[in-house]
């Protein structure tokens, strides 16, 4: 008789557990649903505004690649007249800039807030890793 009460006690027990959970459960799916917006209220995916990235192009126009190799080679030059301990791979062989970096869709830039976009080059591809990351502010062609 002992066993039988431990076991409808249990059993008791185990169902209020389930009765707790399931409605901890359907209380988390009403608020759920109370948050969302109805689905007529949702914008279709073509609907909704874009917030692309500009790209070099967008920013430089279609000939890009050779503005930013010149101009960033123009800076390298100038940087180097200036301080004589900083020195540029490209500058000092006399090679291409882009023999040590991608000028390309790839190339990392940032936008300033003049929307000129920055250039940045990490450490110890076109200068050694004691100059670190290396930036270039590119002046905006203005199309």
């Amino acid at each position: 008789m002992k066993k039988n009460r431990c076991l409808l006690a249990a059993l008791l027990v185990l169902s209020l557990c389930a009765l707790l959970l399931s409605g901890c459960a359907a209380s988390a799916s009403d608020q759920q649903e109370e948050s969302a917006p109805p689905a007529e209220e949702q914008t279709p995916p073509a609907e909704q505004e874009t917030s692309e990235e500009p790209t070099l192009e967008d920013l430089l126009g279609e000939d890009y690649v050779s503005y930013l190799t010149e101009t960033i080679t123009m800076q390298m030059g100038n940087r180097m007249e200036k301080d004589p301990d900083v020195r540029y791979y490209p500058i000092e062989d006399n090679a291409p800039l882009t023999d040590y970096v991608a000028i390309d869709e790839t190339t990392a830039f940032e936008v300033d807030e003049e929307g000129n976009p920055v250039i940045l080059f990490p450490a110890g591809t076109v200068t050694d890793e004691a100059n670190s990351e290396q930036s270039f502010r590119i002046p905006k062609l203005y199309q």
